[in-house]
């Protein structure tokens, strides 16, 4: 369907590539093809993300002069933190376990044998189960370094994104913690500061005593 689309484009069908067969593109058309799969949800989570970012956050900031750039940069960006972290995640995870294009599309022929696609030889056709269960551990370790890192340098890159929501809530519970200190404190001495009352023959007893 690519080669038709380019052939009504003015391309010859001899001038163009064999997409997976010619290792020099081959890789990308694997890629060209999972970002088409994974674009259309990738896409509708940032605008989710975008539309859910308070209005008069904008209106605010055009009355301060800020222009689209610092829009985006102070509200949309912060704003869509939590959805970015997410993708970038999926992201480096999807790429380092890649399985379902290179082995359903070329079997990992030509230069396409992805790691997993690499394992799942090892330990079906070659039925080395115990060096294919290594493969991923070390593939575990992996992902959580590169999230480790990923997670390092979104916080250094957000540093400055608090609008001081987070601040202001801690003061409020450290606020509420010493309220219900001086409140236990105030209950502590009003209930020894009471007096007590005795009934029965001891209590008769010892008021006759003192009369």
């Amino acid at each position: 369907m690519l080669d038709s689309v380019l052939q009504w484009c003015g391309f010859s069908l001899n001038n163009l590539p064999y997409w997976l067969r010619d290792q020099k593109v081959n890789n990308w058309s694997l890629v060209a093809s999972s970002v088409w799969r994974y674009l259309g949800q990738t896409m509708i989570l940032f605008i989710g993300a975008i539309m859910s970012i308070d209005g008069s956050l904008y209106e605010v900031a055009e009355i301060d002069g800020a222009n689209k750039w610092q829009q985006f940069k102070h509200i949309i960006l912060p704003g869509i933190q939590t959805i970015l972290v997410l993708n970038i995640i999926l992201s480096i995870t999807g790429s380092l376990s890649a399985f379902e294009a290179p082995y359903v599309i070329t079997s990992g022929a030509n230069g396409t044998g992805t790691f997993f696609v690499q394992m799942d030889k090892i330990a079906h056709s070659d039925q080395k189960v115990g060096l294919a269960s290594a493969m991923a551990v070390v593939l575990l370790v992996i992902i959580m370094i590169c999230a480790l890192i990923q997670k390092v340098v979104m916080n250094y890159l957000f540093r400055d994104a608090d609008d001081g929501t987070a601040k202001a809530r801690k003061h409020a519970q450290k606020v509420e913690k010493a309220r219900k200190k001086a409140l236990r404190n105030q209950n502590k001495v009003a209930v020894g500061a009471a007096p007590l009352f005795r009934n029965g023959p001891s209590a008769k007893a010892e008021t006759a005593v003192e009369s």
